[in-house]
């Protein structure tokens, strides 16, 4: 099946889940149906289901099931009008705080897929209520995008505690397996920081294609695209490197190139700390209440000094901060917050790595 075919198929499929809608609304009364999911994201295949998404009043919860309609196994999924407006006033205001970081915990996984499905869905059947809640998500679409950003994070550090664990178990196998997840995740985080916010893993390289493709350089596809190596525990490191530059991106708007050599001549981020940004900091966290908050700019330096000298790095921060800020930095400026990094031990020589655990 060519491309034209396959996107003939899935538009199909989006005209039958609103054929599904109407029906559904029409036998059993419901005033509010929308249809979400990979088509309506612009992803899907023609295996793809029909979701749909009834929203009822307060009641009896009602749970999920499949019917048939035209041939196909369509999925109903019961929402609660106050779940769901709870949800959109929760996440439509990014208010998380290194103080306090409730909201980005409120913020499951599975709630911040709801809303997304919801944004990037499509309303047929509607007595207003659900147009005023799009509108309102679609108007605060940037606090929504980055309260989601630190969710991806915030699962990226729990990812990450779990390779380090197995890392100390000597599970080598179970490391590069939670390594993959932890650097899909980081590649969720920047794909939304693109604009890209649809929460699925298994359409992460179709998402990368169409928003990221060779931004970021050929080295960071193919990275995301095959994340083995030969050297499984050169792996693992690349990825969580490859992680922490793409949760820096995310979580501070600037772009750069991030190096996925396996081997970085100078020196190396420490692998432990993992990045949560907030409304008033960004904090980077070896766990919990062990961390350094740093600045959007400090976060940048952070990013770029690893595989690089320090006088690479401080030149690469200046020009992204001219390119990408319009701002003229002194170079003697960024070295003293290059050296407290590396006195907070953010990153280290590549002598201070050994054993499994570096």
């Amino acid at each position: 099946m060519n491309g034209a075919e396959r996107d003939a198929a899935v538009l199909e499929i989006v005209e039958r889940g609103r054929r599904a809608a109407r029906w559904v609304a029409a036998g059993r009364g419901h005033e509010r149906v929308y249809i979400g999911g990979a088509p309506l994201a612009g992803l899907g295949s023609p295996k793809s289901d029909i979701d749909l998404f009834v929203v009822t009043d307060s009641g009896r919860h009602a749970d999920s099931e499949q019917v048939e309609f035209e041939g196909d196994r369509v999925d109903i999924e019961y929402v609660k009008l106050p779940s769901l407006r709870g949800a959109v006033d929760l996440c439509t205001t990014f208010r998380a705080t290194a103080g306090n970081m409730r909201q980005i915990g409120y913020a499951s996984r599975s709630r911040m897929d709801t809303l997304a499905r919801f944004l990037l869905g499509e309303t047929v059947v509607d007595d207003g209520v659900l147009a005023d809640l799009r509108e309102h998500l679609e108007e605060d679409r940037g606090e929504f995008l980055r309260l989601l950003v630190a969710r991806h994070c915030v699962d990226v550090q729990n990812i990450g505690d779990d390779v380090t664990g197995a890392l100390l178990n000597g599970d080598l196998p179970g490391a590069d397996y939670q390594s993959r997840e932890l650097l899909y995740r980081a590649a969720d985080a920047y794909l939304c920081r693109c604009d890209d916010p649809y929460v699925n893993t298994k359409w992460l390289w179709a998402k990368w294609e169409r928003t990221a493709g060779d931004t970021l350089g050929p080295g960071t596809r193919a990275v995301i695209r095959d994340p083995h190596l030969p050297d499984t525990l050169a792996a693992v490191r690349r990825n969580v490197w490859l992680a922490q530059d793409l949760t820096a991106m995310a979580a501070t708007g600037y772009t750069y190139r991030p190096l996925t050599t396996a081997a970085p001549e100078h020196c190396r981020r420490t692998r432990e700390y993992a990045l949560i940004p907030t409304r008033d900091e960004y904090l980077v966290m070896r766990r919990v209440n062990e961390g350094v908050a740093l600045s959007r700019q400090g976060v940048l330096l952070w990013g770029l000094a690893h595989g690089r000298s320090e006088e690479d790095a401080v030149r690469a921060v200046r020009e992204v901060l001219a390119e990408q800020d319009g701002a003229d930095v002194p170079l003697a400026e960024i070295s003293a917050y290059y050296r407290m990094l590396a006195g907070h031990g953010l990153f280290r020589p590549v002598s201070g790595e050994t054993g499994m655990r570096g």
